[in-house]
């Protein structure tokens, strides 16, 4: 059905079908198989579509492309080779890829080897017989792996590297967690040492001490100057600053 796929993509507007106009959204082109108070079914060839009524704004009918074929059908044999392969190449041009199937499959009813209805319906030949796509892959050793005919050493080599990409992504996500992780432990480390500098301010400004060191024969170690009296609702030191030593007599 490849060549009936392509034209599907190609599918062209219908010539004076029937037109459902819809509300804000454009229209549907093709012949209406079905109408009732809540929805309309068109048939656009390649399928039908069903739409509520509430979304329809208009409906334009005339005659479709499937009326068309309808009629030309209708004036074939049964054994018209020609004129069914005729049929079926019209009706794939207009998009009506159901009704080429069909027009094709009347041929082989007639001529089971006909190359180009065999062609069309998707069909390869196989040490002499006739298999569909997929059956013809298969019995060649391909399998089909995600939505593509392989070798089984092709899904091997494609699993594998699938396998690698899925490794690699896996080892990128944790390194970035772990980046993350370190960010974060540094950011909070910021934020803490910028808590203890407040708290320092605070004590400063609240106390009028500062803490200085001082040395002598006494040896070395922190006070804070002046060495101010207990002042009553003096707020609590720190936790991280050292109690406040003796200065030494001199």
């Amino acid at each position: 059905m490849k060549r009936l796929l392509w034209t599907l993509l190609l599918l062209p507007t219908l010539a004076a079908a029937d037109e459902v106009f819809l509300k804000g959204a454009g229209s549907i082109s093709g012949r209406i198989v079905e109408q009732t108070g809540d929805t309309v079914t068109v048939d656009v060839g390649a399928g039908q579509i069903s739409v509520p009524m509430a979304n329809v704004e208009k409906i334009t009918k005339g005659k479709t492309a499937l009326d068309e074929y309808d009629a030309r059908a209708a004036r074939l044999k049964p054994e018209d080779v020609d004129g069914w392969k005729s049929l079926g190449n019209w009706a794939a041009g207009q998009g009506l890829s159901s009704q080429a199937r069909a027009a094709f499959e009347k041929v082989l009813t007639v001529a089971p080897n006909d190359l180009e209805a065999r062609d069309a319906l998707g069909y390869v030949r196989v040490e002499g017989k006739w298999l569909t796509e997929e059956e013809g892959y298969r019995a060649k050793g391909y399998v089909r792996y995600n939505g593509e005919w392989m070798t089984p050493a092709e899904v091997q080599l494609v699993k594998a590297d699938e396998a690698a990409d899925q490794a690699t992504r896996e080892r990128e996500r944790k390194e970035n967690e772990a980046a993350a992780a370190a960010s974060q432990k540094e950011y909070e480390a910021h934020r803490e040492a910028e808590r203890a500098r407040a708290e320092d301010d605070d004590w400063i400004e609240n106390t009028g001490d500062y803490p200085v060191y001082w040395g002598g024969s006494y040896g070395y170690g922190l006070t804070y100057w002046p060495s101010t009296p207990v002042v009553p609702n003096r707020p609590a030191r720190p936790a991280h600053l050292p109690a406040r030593p003796v200065s030494p007599r001199r």
